[in-house]
């Protein structure tokens, strides 16, 4: 659409509106005032904003963020319980009744009707697996008699203590014997129906004497042999059963001696019964005259015949002392 003026007039126009606008120094230092005004007002206004805004991402950070750990209640979770219900076949044959002598103290309730009890087993139980016993292999004895051998690898006698001659401890005798020339010990056991034998201590006095007999009661008899004799006093050797049906010395502990017999004013002697082993020692302090007598019982272990406990001491006449000192366990031959 046009509107009617020509370029030559519109421009003449616009110069007659321009011309009379005029800057003056005056004008320019006067803008140059106000935008200096505005650019220090500025600043502290910026400033003012950062720190508002500063403040306001703090509070929202503190608004949104959860709650500590240590604030917050948590209950511990209650452990499972295993319920189970005694079955009607576990219960035994005959139900006890109620009653003054019956086993709910006198209630008068009847065992029959009891209700089905929740039981709390632990899982390890189901889990564990019956113990079995080899039928093919010997018990061993894990409770030996008084002053017993200790040893886990025999089998279980029949009688504590054993029969006379039963060195292997299964309710038979046993064939020993003393070789000719006083070296040896030979056995032949019941049980296995095996020979074995045990070197006698050097120098052996012949002719030798032995005897076999459960001295410590833990139900295997023991061997006995005289191995010498000096000045009426005589010495004792000491063989027990051993693993494998084998023969084995018995070593005397500190302070003991199987021996027999009096000279001038010392005797010895020894005894045994259903009880153990015990050594007598006697002394007196002139020939003749009352003894005073110790007797200590022994114990067999696999380290030898040692004392067990302490000894009983009494005063003796020399008559009733001279009966204490022999060797008194078993039968000697």
């Amino acid at each position: 659409m046009s509107s009617g003026l020509e370029p030559e007039e519109l421009t003449r126009l616009l110069r007659a509106a321009v011309e009379p606008v005029r800057a003056s120094p005056d004008a320019l230092h006067r803008i140059r005032a106000g935008v200096e005004r505005r650019r220090w007002w500025r600043l502290p206004l910026m400033a003012t904003g950062g720190v508002a805004m500063a403040a306001l991402i703090i509070l929202a950070i503190v608004a949104v963020r959860p709650k500590s750990s240590n604030q917050q209640v948590v209950e511990p979770a209650a452990p499972p319980l295993v319920s189970s219900v005694i079955p009607e076949t576990s219960r035994p044959a005959t139900a006890s009744t109620g009653g003054s002598g019956g086993s709910n103290g006198g209630n008068g309730a009847s065992g029959g009707t009891r209700p089905p009890r929740a039981t709390s087993s632990p899982s390890s139980a189901a889990t564990t697996p019956p113990s079995t016993v080899s039928p093919s292999s010997p018990p061993a004895s894990a409770t030996p008699g008084p002053g017993g051998s200790n040893s886990l690898d025999l089998p279980i006698p029949v009688n504590r203590p054993a029969a006379a001659n039963d060195v292997d401890g299964d309710g038979t005798a046993d064939q020993v014997r003393v070789n000719a020339n006083g070296t040896k010990v030979e056995v032949t056991f019941s049980r296995s129906g095996r020979n074995t034998s045990v070197d006698l201590p050097a120098g052996v006095q012949l002719p030798t004497v032995h005897a076999v007999v459960d001295a410590n009661a833990d139900g295997f008899a023991d061997i006995l042999v005289r191995t010498a004799s000096s000045a009426g006093v005589e010495d004792y050797a000491m063989f027990r059963y051993a693993a494998g049906d084998a023969l084995a010395p018995v070593t005397l502990g500190p302070g003991v001696r199987l021996a027999a017999g009096q000279r001038d004013n010392t005797g010895f002697g020894f005894d045994c019964d259903n009880t153990g082993l015990r050594i007598i020692a006697g002394t007196s302090s002139s020939v003749g005259t009352d003894f005073q007598v110790v007797t200590t019982p022994l114990q067999l272990t696999l380290e030898g015949l040692v004392t067990a406990g302490q000894g009983t001491t009494s005063q003796l006449t020399a008559a009733s002392a001279a009966d204490l000192f022999q060797a008194a366990c078993g039968t000697f031959s």
